[in-house]
């Protein structure tokens, strides 16, 4: 059975600050789902801009002020990491 209920952000922002291995919990129907590939994958790309820019594009003289760019890109994309992440339903037996 899928429920097909839409998650809240919130509710996907705090899983996602977690162990993403372990499945989150629909909370209408209880059915476990986990993250699909591709989720991974758009996850791993918001965050790559900010990675790229602290480790190698400090265009600016000030370390401080790179790093609160940095910290800046790192805000937003952990902001918009609810907004692409995919679910997929666990259909493993325990």
């Amino acid at each position: 059975m899928n429920c097909h209920t839409q998650f809240k952000w919130k509710k996907v922002y705090r899983y996602l600050w977690g162990p993403i291995i372990k499945p989150f919990r629909c909370h209408v129907c209880h059915q476990e789902h986990l993250i699909t590939m591709k989720g991974r994958f758009m996850l791993s790309l918001l965050y790559l801009p900010a990675t790229l820019f602290i480790l190698f594009l400090t265009p600016f003289q000030s370390i401080l002020l790179n790093l609160g760019i940095g910290m800046l890109l790192l805000l937003i994309g952990s902001l918009l990491s609810p907004l692409v992440v995919r679910f997929k339903l666990d259909h493993t037996i325990y």
